[in-house]
């Protein structure tokens, strides 16, 4: 027969595994987070120097645009079907991405002369909707990889 003590104890060591489970998966979640953080270490670095201003694309532009570009693919890549960032324009970057579960999304980071602090990102019916859903807003510091995966909800 199974008595009230017994079951409190299972119940005890039942959630103690339940709060080791949770801390574990916290921990491997924050150092997932940090290695992509890490791989945009480059560009939010890029970004915290004030860019030259010029009728033309300048040498420091096309750095970032590049770096960005290489940076923000290899964030995405595990959790998307394609992703298509435009070519460099005129200090500024934007594009397109398709989420492993078919939700896409238009991304732009402004003339990084006078507004480089957010990434703008909002719902598209596909690459060519530049109007699409609600914008929104996402820090580019430190948060920034976090922020825009839990935004994506592709951490669980």
């Amino acid at each position: 027969m199974i008595t009230k003590q017994i079951i409190e104890q299972k119940e005890r060591e039942l959630n103690n595994l339940k709060d080791k489970y949770d801390k574990e998966i916290e921990s491997e979640r924050k150092k997932v987070l940090k290695s992509k953080l890490d791989n945009m270490k480059k560009s939010l670095y890029l970004l915290s120097f004030d860019f030259e201003s010029s009728s033309q694309r300048t040498p420091q532009y096309l750095e970032f645009h590049r770096t960005f570009k290489r940076e923000f693919k290899a964030l995405l890549k595990p959790y998307t079907k394609e992703i298509e960032i435009g070519k460099p324009n005129h200090f500024d970057i934007s594009g397109f991405f398709k989420l492993n579960d078919d939700r896409i999304y238009y991304f732009s980071i402004s003339d990084l002369r006078w507004s480089k602090d957010s990434l703008l990102i909002r719902t598209a019916k596909d690459f060519k909707d530049y109007t699409g859903g609600s914008n929104n807003n996402i820090n580019l510091n430190e948060d920034f990889v976090n922020n825009l995966l839990r935004f994506l909800e592709v951490l669980k």
